[in-house]
């Protein structure tokens, strides 16, 4: 396959499952942060914690931050398609099971971390954000009231820990 083909695919494949994925995302962090935020006490049912965001928040709270991991998984799997695709030539691959192409996946891991650590970290403030102070107006306002507060490593934060994420992921 042509990198061109590549970098496209992973292109949609960004965009397709942020606009699928970011309200679930939402759910799952709403439902494991009920018990600090004493909100959604003892509630399991992620359609119960969805329909609860609506009718509180308003339906676009769902997507409430969404343009950042927007933007950056849809640069992301560009990216980790088409350094995947480079990496697998690079190591003279083959299809099928070959543990160079693990290698391929693995190397590309440190190029994801330093694109996904910044996307999690400010889509996890913008979430939790909702339920307590709503301090922030938008996901750039969050990024940098947090830079100015705390300088532009806090964007970083776990990074170390997400690029062993990113490098066990892409390299199995």
């Amino acid at each position: 396959m042509k990198l061109r083909d590549e970098t496209i695919g992973g292109f949609a494949a960004g965009v397709t499952g942020t606009v699928i994925g970011y309200p679930l995302d939402l759910v799952k962090t709403r439902m494991q942060t009920a018990s600090s935020t004493g909100s959604q006490r003892n509630n399991t049912n992620m359609f119960v914690v969805m329909l609860g965001v609506i009718r509180r928040e308003g339906f676009f709270s769902i997507y409430k931050g969404m343009l950042p991991p927007l933007v950056s998984l849809s640069l992301l799997n560009t990216i980790n398609f088409t350094s995947y695709s480079y990496f697998r030539t690079y190591y003279k691959s083959q299809r099928g099971w070959d543990a160079r192409n693990g290698l391929a996946g693995a190397t590309a891991g440190p190029i994801a971390a330093s694109i996904s650590t910044i996307e999690n970290f400010i889509k996890t403030q913008m979430q939790l954000d909702n339920v307590s102070k709503k301090q922030y107006r938008n996901s750039i306002h969050c990024a940098s009231t947090l830079w100015k507060s705390n300088g532009p490593r806090v964007l970083y934060t776990g990074l170390g820990v997400n690029t062993a994420r990113e490098i066990v992921f892409l390299g199995t």
